[in-house]
């Protein structure tokens, strides 16, 4: 008969978190302070508003982010979008996507928000480019965003 040697459960649990954390984890480099630039779209009640985005925040080398401000400029109604429940806290999830969470702002058409988004990332590393692309994310309140934002410094993640 044979003779199995048993793994104490404690110490398989440990290996099996080691294993999930490892494959997750993702480096962003540089961490620190970033800036985020772009085109957003806001609708709610059928009515879009389309204005550009300017953001400030950090994200650290283990993918933490925390947006501190936000501003909307462009035409009239943009200036009356107000960032609301900030900071922002999220994290990057992998090499090619993030979520955000509380994002929500008020309009002259209501309040959206506060939700989680998630966002795709594109590094364009010939351009020196990090891309954060929102799709149709819905936010409470009957209201959905979409946009394109460029980091400043440009961020590698791996």
């Amino acid at each position: 008969m044979k003779s199995f040697k048993l793994i104490p459960v404690g110490a398989a649990l440990a290996l099996f978190l080691a294993a999930s954390a490892s494959a997750y984890a993702v480096t962003v480099s540089p961490a620190g302070p970033i800036s985020l630039t772009g085109s957003t779209t806001l609708t709610k009640s059928g009515i879009a508003i389309s204005c550009t985005a300017t953001m400030a925040g950090s994200v650290t080398a283990a993918g933490g982010i925390s947006i501190t401000s936000a501003k909307f400029t462009g035409n009239s109604l943009c200036s009356l979008v107000t960032p609301t429940s900030l900071p922002w806290s999220g994290q990057v999830s992998s090499t090619t996507s993030l979520s955000l969470s509380g994002v929500a702002v008020d309009t002259a058409l209501g309040n959206c928000g506060p939700s989680t988004v998630s966002a795709s990332i594109t590094e364009n590393s010939t351009l020196k480019e990090t891309i954060i692309g929102l799709s149709n994310q819905s936010l409470s309140g009957g209201c959905t965003v979409s946009g394109s934002l460029t980091t400043t410094p440009y961020l590698t993640i791996k």
